[in-house]
């Protein structure tokens, strides 16, 4: 092949492709094309090169039907030949390219579309919490809410209001082995209003209003309520 035969003779010849290439007039990058098979040169330019090289053509070509060396009509028809096998190569090695480039571009989009499927199919916020065990205890100046939720995820924030047309207080409950508590201040608090006790279920910006206790009273260290 061309390529081969450039570079074997060029070295047998004691030239780099800096020499060559100030031979031809040409850059090197130019030689390293054609040494690389990546570009082939005119007729013209594939004489000077045989002249520069001091060998005939047909030992660059390699073709032994080419017995002379100065038939332009054979280099021309061995050089197109050798292009067309170069732009066939050259389209093949672009298509392979764009399968890889599709294919990478596919791959990204269903990981992305998987990603966002998860994410918007999972709720962040269970659709099932459910609360048991509502328990209010009346102390000197605080009344204390506990109720038991199912769900024990730590990252859930359990926040619990005494509501009322005129008054309301709300406490962020603790959670200590699954038995979430809230204490109320009832100083401000009058004993005789009824309260709609509602907790807040939040995680993350979801957040879920659950109604555990209605009608809730309060007096001398006793309390009654409804549960809904």
């Amino acid at each position: 092949m061309l390529h081969d035969n450039l570079a074997r003779i060029r070295k047998e010849k004691g030239l780099t492709q800096e020499a060559l290439a100030l031979k031809l007039n040409v850059v090197r990058q130019t030689v390293s094309k054609w040494e690389k098979g990546i570009a082939v040169p005119d007729a013209d330019m594939l004489c000077h090169i045989g002249e520069a090289l001091d060998v005939p053509v047909s030992e660059l070509l390699s073709d032994e039907k080419m017995t002379e060396p100065s038939d332009m009509t054979s280099i021309v028809e061995v050089l197109a030949q050798m292009n067309e096998q170069l732009a066939i190569r050259n389209r093949r090695s672009a298509n392979i390219w764009k399968a890889l480039f599709l294919s990478a571009l596919v791959i990204i989009g269903i990981l992305i579309g998987t990603i966002f499927t998860s994410t918007q199919s999972s709720p962040v916020l269970p659709e099932n919490i459910t609360v048991s065990g509502v328990d209010f205890v009346c102390y000197q100046e605080e009344l204390e809410c506990s109720f038991v939720p199912n769900v024990g995820n730590e990252n859930i924030t359990y926040t619990v209001t005494m509501d009322s047309p005129s008054h309301n207080q709300t406490v962020t409950a603790k959670c200590e082995n699954g038995i979430c508590r809230a204490r109320f201040d009832t100083k401000p608090l009058p004993t005789y209003v009824e309260y709609d006790v509602v907790v807040s279920i939040s995680r993350k910006n979801e957040v879920r209003n659950m109604t555990i206790a209605e009608n809730l009273t309060f007096r001398d260290h006793s309390c009654s309520w409804l549960i809904p």
